[in-house]
């Protein structure tokens, strides 16, 4: 009778978080909560995707803007498929090859130049393959902050959308990653940052089990 009460009173003790776990683990993966769209409203119209680094980030990793436009125009055309997605080669030679200062344009300029009617405007704040609180351990992470324009007669000057994007890779419930090389860790976030941006935008699926800690 006394080891009966006593697992009683362990069992009690721990229950609430044996429930958190058994919670976790008896969920599963494959359910998803729905999840609407934080701005639904880019349609059928014509958005460029315009990547801003800073020139330590650019030494770094000259293609960091092309990869992170890339990875966010890629989602943005696959879960929007009625939208126009201007192409990422057709905003780096804009960019890179137009001799405009491009950082310092109005959002009504950079639609004329690229001849689109929304400008997603993405800062980079890091993008790295070391932890900020540890040096040493080697995890891709790119944040920036991310700013939605809208172009034409009548349009604001201030973002219609903003908010900021953190991707890191591997996340907590992520395996070992002492076999990927630093450029396939960038890869990694930089794929993760795309998509976390892109949800933004259109409605979707997430887990049960609920976002990844970052």
């Amino acid at each position: 009778m006394r080891r009966i009460l006593l697992c009683i009173l362990i069992l009690a003790m721990s229950a609430p978080w044996a429930g958190c776990q058994l919670a976790y683990f008896f969920t599963d993966p494959d359910k998803g909560r729905p999840v609407q769209a934080e701005y639904n409203k880019i349609g059928k119209r014509r958005v460029a995707v315009l990547v801003w680094a800073d020139r330590t980030t650019l030494d770094i990793d000259p293609k960091a803007r092309r990869r992170v436009c890339d990875a966010i125009t890629y989602e943005l055309k696959k879960h929007l498929p009625d939208a126009k997605l201007i192409p990422s080669r057709e905003v780096q030679a804009f960019q890179e090859d137009s001799g405009l200062d491009w950082e310092s344009m109005r959002a009504g300029e950079l639609c004329k130049q690229l001849k689109c009617d929304m400008v997603l405007r993405v800062d980079l704040l890091e993008y790295t393959t070391r932890a900020a609180a540890t040096k040493e351990l080697r995890r891709g992470r790119v944040r920036g902050t991310v700013n939605l324009y809208e172009c034409g007669e009548g349009a604001m000057t201030e973002a219609v959308y903003e908010t900021e994007i953190v991707a890191n890779f591997p996340t907590d419930r992520q395996s070992s990653i002492n076999d990927l090389s630093d450029g396939e860790l960038m890869r990694e976030a930089v794929a993760q940052f795309g998509q976390a941006t892109a949800k933004k935008f259109y409605d979707h699926e997430e887990s049960l089990r609920g976002p990844e800690r970052r």
